[in-house]
């Protein structure tokens, strides 16, 4: 079976492509340039074709079975989304698998959810089958604050106090590999919610116990945040993002029972803890710490 990942070289797409290669599957890649080809893992194959440029799909496309579509934010991201449902839906894709957000009808407002929304809209109405994985926030997102939580003893990410059901990406990973390879999953939407609700208290009074010091959370005063934010992120992703943790902040992000019940079955076990991936994550640091100062003696 030939699967195409949309998105293979991300955060979540890296991810399923080793998955997928470790259960013996065909894997492309759909990359943009050549240059990303050799980071690919042995045995996946490098596609070139770019969601902003519709034309270059139907070549990517050509004999795919199945499609694992990871959008970029960017606000160019409905557009690229649909031309990618667009392009599977003609060249007889069987079954596409799309990574989207726990309820992200919640706040069509926000344009990164809108977005999430029109394209569920288009895989709805192509008759395609096809899946949503509906993921919470990423533990792995934390990887950002590695400075401000190492030097600055402060957790910046300005989540709320209400609570996230955040889970971590090998299992988002691993339920799509599931809804690719195993029959069963189509026109299901399964939400990936982990198994723990956290405030930007709880994360710090974590990171806390596992570094063996005070982490403070930052508070949320998404002001402060946005002035510190606009140097180093585009401003178009700054106003996005502040919407969002407004939106965090005001209502949470939490789940329900039905949502850890539709959880079980696609992932087919627990899954991993914030402590667990916190735990593991400082190991590394202090790894990549003691490696460092071998180096400078």
């Amino acid at each position: 079976m030939s699967i195409l990942v949309v998105g293979g070289t991300g955060t979540v797409g890296s991810h399923v492509v080793r998955g997928l290669l470790t259960k013996g599957e065909q894997v492309r890649v759909l990359i943009r340039s050549a240059d990303r080809a050799d980071a690919l893992p042995f045995g996946a194959r490098a596609v070139m074709g770019d969601l902003r440029k519709p034309e270059t799909l139907r070549w990517a496309m050509m004999g795919v079975d199945r499609v694992f579509l990871v959008t970029a934010l960017s606000p160019m991201e409905t557009e690229e989304g649909l031309a990618a449902v667009a392009a599977a839906n003609r060249a007889g894709v069987r079954h596409l698998v799309y990574l989207s957000v726990h309820h992200a009808e919640r706040a069509p407002h926000i344009l990164q959810l809108k977005s999430k929304v029109e394209i569920h809209k288009a895989l709805r109405d192509s008759g395609m089958p096809f899946t949503l994985i509906m993921a919470n926030d990423f533990f792995q997102n934390d990887l950002l604050y590695r400075e401000s939580l190492l030097e600055e003893g402060m957790y910046s990410h300005p989540i709320g106090d209400i609570g996230l059901n955040r889970v971590d990406v090998r299992d988002i990973a691993d339920a799509v590999v599931t809804t690719l390879t195993q029959a069963g999953h189509e026109f299901l939407c399964y939400p990936l919610i982990g198994v723990e609700i956290l405030t930007g208290l709880d994360v710090a009074d974590i990171y806390s116990r596992s570094l063996g010091r005070e982490i403070r959370y930052g508070g949320n005063d998404l002001e402060v945040w946005e002035k510190e934010a606009t140097s180093t992120v585009p401003g178009w992703l700054v106003h996005d993002l502040k919407l969002l943790y407004e939106f965090y902040q005001r209502h949470g992000l939490r789940a329900s029972e039905g949502d850890f019940v539709l959880q079980e079955k696609v992932l087919g076990r627990l899954p991993r803890s914030f402590h667990t991936f916190v735990r593991e994550t400082v190991t590394e640091w202090e790894r990549d710490g003691a490696r460092e100062h071998a180096k400078a003696v």
